[in-house]
């Protein structure tokens, strides 16, 4: 359908399975850069440019304590969140709260530039990732 909308308009089908390949290959470059996570970012508090209040799906990668996150769908627009500190404890995800990510999902809470807040969430398994820098000490079995 969307094929033949395109085709209508005049679009050839040669520039249809470039821009394919190139989103296809940046997803697949993102996905093997160190500390890169696939999850859904939004503003909880205070302002953040390039993103919202609304949950918006991408891939994130931590580079010292600065978040370059990769807006879905098609991967080419990059912001740069520069987080001070954890904001709270994680929490797992409410039932429907992050769509597309799995069933157990983890969202953490960051304090960024300028006193906004900003949540990610991540798969459970991405949880250490999502961290970055922030990650907080693992407790031992019998420590204080």
């Amino acid at each position: 359908m969307l094929i033949a909308l395109l085709a209508v308009l005049g679009v050839d089908l040669i520039v249809i399975v470039f821009l394919l390949a190139g989103v296809l290959a940046r997803r697949r470059w993102l996905r093997r850069q160190p500390n890169s996570f696939k999850g859904a970012i939004r503003v909880v508090e205070g302002e953040v440019a390039g993103l919202s209040a609304k949950w918006r799906r991408g891939y994130g990668r931590w580079v010292r304590d600065v978040l370059v996150w990769e807006k879905a769908p098609f991967l080419f627009r990059s912001e740069f969140v520069l987080a001070d500190a954890l904001a709270g404890s994680d929490r797992a995800a409410g039932p429907g709260e992050v769509k597309r990510l799995g069933k157990s999902v983890t969202v953490v809470s960051l304090a960024a530039e300028g006193g906004a807040r900003i949540e990610t969430a991540a798969p459970a398994g991405d949880r250490e990732r999502a961290h970055g820098p922030f990650l907080p000490p693992k407790r031992t079995i019998g420590a204080p």
